[in-house]
């Protein structure tokens, strides 16, 4: 909404114009120091001769407000989704919610209300909100431009990817995909960076390991191009995070050093977290249980977002399982329980309170309870969360086999079996 109060204030002090002379013949000297302090809002017609005797523009006005904003809420944009921090992400949406724009045209309506979805999905705001804006958006997608479908088709893939619909946000990188295809030289360059960032997310997350290198590599490439440091560094965190799911070590500890070497140089405080966490992960896959431990106790130090802090408890308690110390085990499975009760409106922690629930069973500090673990397990299916399904199924199965429960063992065998061959996308066992 355009500030009149200041436009008129700021126009006549520039035309080295008195109050009174700009008020004459159109109110009070009084009425005008009140619009200027912004006590009252002026009524339309003293607004237009206000403005006319100063020389403007009502409709010059606000079409210069309207690109301006629209600049202004492009950077916010990039920048968010080069960062990818809820916590930043919430303040832009808060600050660009607070505007009141009447558009000129209808693609420019469209644009803002692009970046104030992606910006929403990062901020992680309640999913009502963000699916009726993406209903909306699905019902006028014919009048959207190649760049405008292109945002709308990630967005969605971001958004599925969020919540853990991975079926469709396969879907909506096809979309994008398709989009690249026929209209690249119509989308920005970065843009095209960030759809391979994200699907490289989306494919590690759904165990297409080769894929989700190529992605991460390709994004790299674009990066490195456009010289965009933040992106550039979080680009060798996920390449790092692949080598390591695939077993090659070394060149997963050479791509996180790179990360943290860079993150260092360029002062990006805000990235530490994360790769201590993945550096203790590639520590942890190599044997150094303790190595580990120390680099999850330090990404703690620089994590301010809650689910990497449980991520890095959660890491802990993995590790001092490997080193049989229930001690450790029972203090950090505490402090996760403890941080996830005080965030219980956020449904997906409820995966790190099952499994601190969980290691407290297998190290007997808490008795058995299966009624937890089919309810657990049940909940990973759903959020497809497989991995998971397959790692408690063959924990706790073997636990029931040496309590001599056969029938439960047998059912958690089968069902760590069933997963095995979804995982690896067989459907036969004669193809393991």
């Amino acid at each position: 909404m355009l500030n009149y109060s200041q436009i008129i204030k700021n126009e006549r002090i520039k035309q080295n114009m008195t109050q009174q002379a700009l008020a004459k013949g159109i109110c009070s000297t009084s009425y005008l120091s009140k619009i200027e302090k912004e006590h009252v809002i002026p009524r339309d017609h003293i607004r237009e001769a206000l403005l006319k005797k100063l020389n403007l523009n009502t409709h010059y006005l606000k079409m210069s407000q309207e690109e301006e904003f629209l600049r202004e809420l492009h950077r916010a944009f990039q920048y968010a989704i080069h960062l990818n921090s809820a916590e930043h992400a919430q303040i832009v949406w808060n600050h660009f919610n607070e505007f009141n724009i009447e558009f000129s045209t209808r693609e420019n309506f469209y644009q803002c209300n692009l970046y104030l979805q992606r910006i929403a999905i990062i901020a992680k705001q309640p999913i009502l909100d963000l699916d009726e804006i993406s209903a909306a958006f699905a019902s006028v997608l014919n009048n959207l431009n190649p760049e405008q479908l292109f945002i709308f088709y990630v967005n969605s893939c971001h958004y599925c990817l969020e919540n853990r619909l991975y079926k469709d946000a396969m879907k909506f990188m096809s979309k994008a995909e398709k989009v690249i295809q026929d209209y690249e030289p119509e989308i920005p360059e970065w843009l095209i960076g960030n759809f391979h960032f994200i699907s490289s997310q989306l494919t590690y997350t759904i165990h297409h390991y080769s894929a989700a290198f190529s992605h991460a590599h390709l994004a790299l490439t674009i990066f490195e191009k456009l010289n965009l440091q933040t992106p550039i560094i979080n680009c060798y965190i996920q390449i790092g995070i692949c080598n390591n799911r695939s077993g090659l070590f070394e060149y997963a500890k050479k791509a996180l050093q790179t990360a943290y070497h860079l993150a260092v140089q360029l002062e990006k405080k805000e990235l530490y977290g994360t790769i201590l966490q993945q550096l203790g992960q590639h520590a942890a896959l190599t044997g150094e249980s303790k190595e580990a431990i120390q680099y999850y106790r330090e990404s703690l130090e620089h994590t301010v977002s809650v689910e990497p802090k449980l991520a890095a408890i959660h890491n802990m308690v993995k590790e001092y399982s490997k080193l049989q110390q229930p001690t450790f085990i029972q203090y950090w499975c505490k402090k996760g329980i403890q941080l996830v009760s005080e965030h219980l409106n956020a449904p997906f922690y409820r995966t790190f309170y099952f499994q601190f629930r969980f290691y407290q069973m297998l190290h007997h500090i808490e008795s058995l309870k299966p009624d937890v673990i089919e309810e657990a397990i049940t909940y990973f299916e759903e959020c497809e969360e497989l991995i998971l399904v397959q790692k408690y199924a063959i924990a706790f199965g073997h636990i029931f086999y040496e309590q001599q429960s056969f029938e439960d063992a047998a059912k958690l065998y089968k069902k760590a079996n069933e997963v095995a061959l979804t995982i690896q996308r067989r459907n036969y066992w004669q193809d393991l």
